[in-house]
């Protein structure tokens, strides 16, 4: 992913970074939920952290919609 740039462009997923989200991403014309966090982005992708030590670029005309993923601590 090139960083080269990356003040040219308005950042739409600075919001969630590093944030637990979940992405729903167009495959093949089907909807897929994908949990993961948001680690960088560039003028045409996002780069996720699916889990430790593996992370990918998605590109961001096939991300339909994100939402933040809320975490509570519950005490029995």
């Amino acid at each position: 992913m090139a960083i080269d740039g990356t003040k040219d462009f308005s950042s739409v997923y600075s919001a969630w970074l590093g944030k637990p989200v979940i992405l729903l991403v167009s495959i093949r014309h089907y909807p897929v939920s994908m949990p993961c966090r948001i680690v960088a982005e560039s003028a045409a992708e996002v780069r996720v952290r699916v889990q430790s030590g593996w992370e990918m670029e998605v590109r961001k005309d096939l991300i339909l919609a994100v939402e933040e993923v809320a975490i509570t601590d519950r005490v029995n």
